[in-house]
């Protein structure tokens, strides 16, 4: 292997190491500000309180390893081209057939260590990049709300604090970022009913909200590995579609076949392969990362054929 493709996938390996180590000390790299509406770059989001907004220190983001360094920003601006392009076509029946609430997303792993939130961050930047598409990113991984954290708002109400109280507007809650057409829901107060509060009724109408309010508007939901908790087998009933996170020699195949039992097999389940080293081009694997609906079963082919 050589020393290009090692360094390539060292920021990868960064940020989930970061995760890992800073799970109580979590340095935000983004902060809360008030800013008048006029003032507020991108989109107009009508919905939003105009007088937050978070601002993203984008280098620190690739300090940190949850961006590109700079050599390899434009190949990996391509390899999630690749990835978001069926997404996008599903969500809004572009050359296929729409799919039903298909611009709500799921986003998960089945372990933790996989790489999901690192890969929902920089998803959410390349949808945002679509001119003619908003993007909302809800914090679903309430145990370890990550990216709240990430973006400094791990102490605003947010996605439990509208489930566990009616009387809250959701506009209340969302919380623009100065990049153009990204707009973020956090995970909001803990509470001990939680996991009741994320399966219940109202999540499923909160779902069904955000997926018909704005036509052009895409929904990602960064939620806990399926095997680790039941958050996310109870929100994918409500979501479209779902991007299943894979590490390239670090998920057992058997991890992955029992992730993908606990899911609806009449929605689409897309793969995205983190952590890859194979320099091929084309098919399911690209660069860094794969992709596709099958790239799952493909990964456990190549696994039984090496054993």
């Amino acid at each position: 292997m050589s020393v290009e493709q090692d360094e390539k996938v060292s920021f990868v390996e960064k940020a989930l190491n970061r995760l890992k180590s800073q799970q109580q000390d979590f340095v935000p790299l983004g902060e809360i500000h008030e800013q008048a509406a006029e003032d507020t770059p991108g989109a107009p989001v009508p919905e939003v309180a105009a007088e937050r907004i978070v601002t993203v220190e984008r280098q620190s983001l690739r300090d940190e390893g949850f961006l590109a360094p700079d050599k390899y920003k434009r190949q990996m601006a391509d390899e999630y081209r690749i990835i978001k392009r069926p997404l996008i076509a599903n969500a809004f029946g572009i050359g296929v057939p729409p799919v039903e609430d298909g611009n709500l997303i799921l986003v998960s792993s089945a372990v933790s260590g996989e790489g999901k939130t690192h890969t929902c961050i920089n998803l959410a930047l390349s949808l945002a990049a679509e001119r003619d598409r908003t993007v909302l990113l809800v914090d679903g991984d309430v145990a370890k709300p990550h990216i709240s954290r990430l973006f400094g708002a791990a102490d605003q109400p947010g996605l439990l604090d509208f489930l566990g109280d009616d009387r809250i507007p959701l506009e209340q809650l969302l919380i623009r970022t100065d990049i153009p057409r990204l707009v973020l829901l956090p995970a909001g107060r803990w509470s001990e009913y939680s996991t009741e509060l994320l399966a219940s009724g109202r999540m499923r109408e909160l779902c069904r909200e955000l997926a018909d309010r704005y036509a052009d508007r895409i929904v990602l939901f960064d939620l806990p590995p399926l095997l680790a908790t039941t958050e996310a087998q109870a929100i994918g009933q409500a979501v479209g579609q779902i991007a299943l996170v894979i590490a390239e020699n670090l998920t057992l195949r058997d991890e992955v076949r029992a992730a993908l039992e606990l899911l609806d097999k009449n929605k689409p389940i897309n793969a995205i392969l983190n952590k890859s080293r194979r320099p091929i081009v084309g098919g399911h694997y690209y660069g860094g990362y794969g992709y596709g609906q099958h790239a799952a079963e493909d990964r456990q082919r190549g696994d039984d054929e090496q054993s």
